[in-house]
């Protein structure tokens, strides 16, 4: 005999949260109800975790045509960084992730969060240098950074 339960945690071996999946009546009784990874499935919680689930996937169908718009108003686009730098042009530090993001912002009118800015490696000299941004995670839009010497 089996129950229908709701999992409210990923569980080992038996699925993940917001699943609803058949355990045995004594599983659920004795381990997953008490221990709160799971609750009974009944006809109304099953119809609005549907609710929610449907609402989620908007969601992040949303958050994804966002983020291709975003992309295609910056692939292909360039900026300029101005930092103090030797005369062989070795930086005097590095350009951060926050300094390109705040430039994307002051010179594109695009405001980016600085964790979205990939660096291979840290940016300590003069140059130009191909930045990828991480916009959501099936969606990435190259930007041309120079770095100039500043005056």
């Amino acid at each position: 005999m089996d129950r229908k339960v709701i999992l409210l945690a990923d569980v080992k071996g038996v699925g993940h949260k917001n699943d609803v999946v058949s355990v045995s009546v004594g599983y659920a009784a004795n381990y997953l109800l008490p221990q709160h990874l799971a609750i009974d499935a009944t006809s109304d919680r099953v119809a609005t975790l549907s609710k929610h689930k449907m609402a989620v996937s908007q969601e992040k169908d949303v958050a994804l045509a966002r983020a291709q718009d975003l992309a295609a108003k910056l692939t292909g686009q360039s900026i300029t960084v101005h930092a103090k730098a030797t005369p062989q042009g070795r930086l005097y530090g590095a350009i951060t992730p926050d300094e390109i993001a705040e430039a994307i912002g002051s010179q594109l009118g695009v405001s980016v969060e600085k964790r979205t800015v990939s660096t291979d490696e840290p940016i300590k000299a003069l140059g130009v240098y191909a930045i990828a941004l991480k916009l959501h995670p099936r969606v990435t839009a190259l930007v041309s950074v120079t770095v100039a010497e500043a005056a």
